[in-house]
């Protein structure tokens, strides 16, 4: 698997994908970003096998002309490199996450080398700020429509991407969704919804543009006056963040208004299980699924999000949460307030929300539809 190896969204696909295989008696190894011109074995956050190696782009915008003669000087080193690590592991599948234009190497070598490409697309790799991504890295399309199968993580997105790429029409398209394991997260089927003191919103998401968490914070400025101890919780970071904090003090809500950064895994499990309600506000479809807002559902939490992308794949407005237009703080912190004031209405979208993800989004169903991919595209057309 081609990935990045931290601690966000991408990354745990790609651990669970790369658990479900391992677990099924079969070989992985993750490469992952890095400055090296041949493969340096390294094992990755998770205990995987893996391989720092640098995968140079065809061309990088802040330097088109020195970047393409660095590609093209470098290529046939990348290709040997590439080469001793298939043959040396016997690969038969590469799956690349998040394709950026240094998987181009890959689609040149398929026929080559006789392995098979999955390409896993997840948001804003291919649509950033919800709008088809420019410019296009130089021969990014054709590597695209080389790959055996391209995964997507909703049926919504799939057709978002098909309609801003229509050049895409042409691959082979799979839907598989993300999913969640509830006891990772410490889910207990008998906790029902805790007493938090004080309480808070949750929400988990970059602080980028296009996740709309300045309208999070419009919206919680306004039900703040009526819920006097209720706290705003932010997880994650990101180039907005001292733009928020701004806006937070701008509005009165700056002392009220926690930004926690990244956190650790048992941390944020901890902080989803303690949340009143979810919030996810993105604003485009580059939201592909919503793995937060799925692990909060699964912690029978009540989910407030926004009607792009992925997210009415999820959510069920009225039954197993709310969606809200995007964009509008207005609907946002009406759709807040209702659920603050009718605990009964929130416990009954939360539990109605668990239900289902624990039964439809779990991991083990996403590892199993990755494995069922490879064993096609290995297989071979028509199977």
């Amino acid at each position: 698997m081609v990935a990045w190896d931290n601690l966000g969204g991408v990354c745990r696909v790609v651990n669970r994908v790369a658990e479900h295989l391992e677990q099924g008696g079969h070989g992985v190894h993750l490469l992952v970003a890095g400055d090296r011109t041949w493969p340096e074995a390294t094992v990755s956050r998770m205990g995987f096998p893996a391989y720092q190696l640098r995968l140079r782009a065809p061309a990088e915008p802040n330097a088109p002309v020195r970047s393409r003669i660095a590609f093209v000087l470098t290529l046939p080193r990348t290709i040997l490199a590439v080469r001793s690590l298939v043959r040396r592991h016997r690969i038969d599948v590469v799956n690349v996450h998040f394709p950026d234009g240094n998987a181009l190497v890959f689609a040149r070598m398929r026929r080559v080398l006789g392995i098979r490409t999955v390409t896993s697309i997840h948001g804003s790799d291919m649509l950033p700020n919800g709008e088809r991504r420019s410019p296009t890295p130089p021969g990014f399309v054709a590597s695209l429509l080389a790959s055996d199968a391209i995964v997507v993580p909703s049926d919504a997105f799939g057709v978002a991407l098909s309609t801003a790429w229509p050049e895409l029409n042409q691959a082979r398209l799979y839907t598989i969704p993300n999913g969640v394991e509830p006891a990772e997260l410490g889910y207990n089927p008998n906790a029902g919804e805790t007493a938090t003191d004080p309480p808070y919103v949750l929400s988990v998401a970059q602080l980028t543009t296009y996740k709309g968490v300045d309208i999070l914070i419009r919206a919680f400025a306004s039900v703040a006056p009526s819920a006097p101890r209720l706290r705003l919780k932010l997880i994650s970071d990101g180039p907005a963040r001292r733009d928020l904090e701004a806006l937070s003090a701008s509005l009165g809500v700056g002392e009220r208004v926690d930004f926690l950064g990244v956190c650790e895994r048992p941390q944020l499990a901890a902080h989803l299980r303690g949340c009143t309600l979810f919030v996810l506000p993105s604003l485009s479809n580059s939201e592909s699924f919503g793995i937060a807002a799925a692990e909060a559902m699964a912690l029978d939490r009540a989910v407030i999000a926004s009607r792009v992308g992925g997210l009415p794949s999820l959510i069920e407005d009225g039954v197993s949460g709310l969606l809200v237009p995007p964009g509008n703080d207005v609907a946002l912190a009406s759709a807040m307030q209702r659920l603050l004031n009718d605990p009964v209405l929130r416990t009954t979208l939360g539990s109605t929300a668990g239900t289902r993800v624990r039964r439809e989004y779990l991991w083990e169903r996403t590892g199993q539809d990755y494995e069922d991919i490879f064993r096609r595209v290995i297989a071979g057309p028509g199977t």
